[in-house]
């Protein structure tokens, strides 16, 4: 692994970030960067979700995380970094999570926003 890469993991490590914001911080181009992430992808270190025009990338690991159980308030203000949520929205969907025993999980991508309803 080239050290380019390692630097770049290093920058992924505990957050989720545009590939602007990872160009700013590796003081490298967007064209090299996005090399070394691509390749990071393929070895499966990395992923990225692509939000309308932009590519959000994060480390395999940090994500995995976030599913065995991050605290939901986390992920909240990971998922606020990107998109404009009203607070009072998360809240009802707690609440209905809680009384019908039914977990939700939003989905955002190029085609908008969605709940996915999944019983336990």
């Amino acid at each position: 692994m080239q050290w380019r890469e390692k630097e770049l993991l290093d920058i992924l490590k505990n957050e989720t970030l545009k590939t602007g914001d990872i160009v700013d911080r590796a003081n490298m181009s967007k064209t090299t960067a996005l090399k070394y992430l691509e390749r990071l992808r393929a070895s499966g270190l990395i992923d990225c979700k692509t939000v309308g025009p932009t590519k959000l990338w994060f480390h395999i690991k940090a994500k995995e995380e976030i599913k065995e159980g991050t605290s939901k308030k986390r992920l909240h203000t990971e998922l606020e970094k990107y998109i404009y949520i009203d607070k009072r929205v998360l809240g009802l969907l707690e609440e209905f999570e809680r009384n019908m025993g039914i977990e939700l999980n939003i989905v955002v991508d190029k085609n908008g926003m969605r709940l996915i309803f999944k019983e336990d």
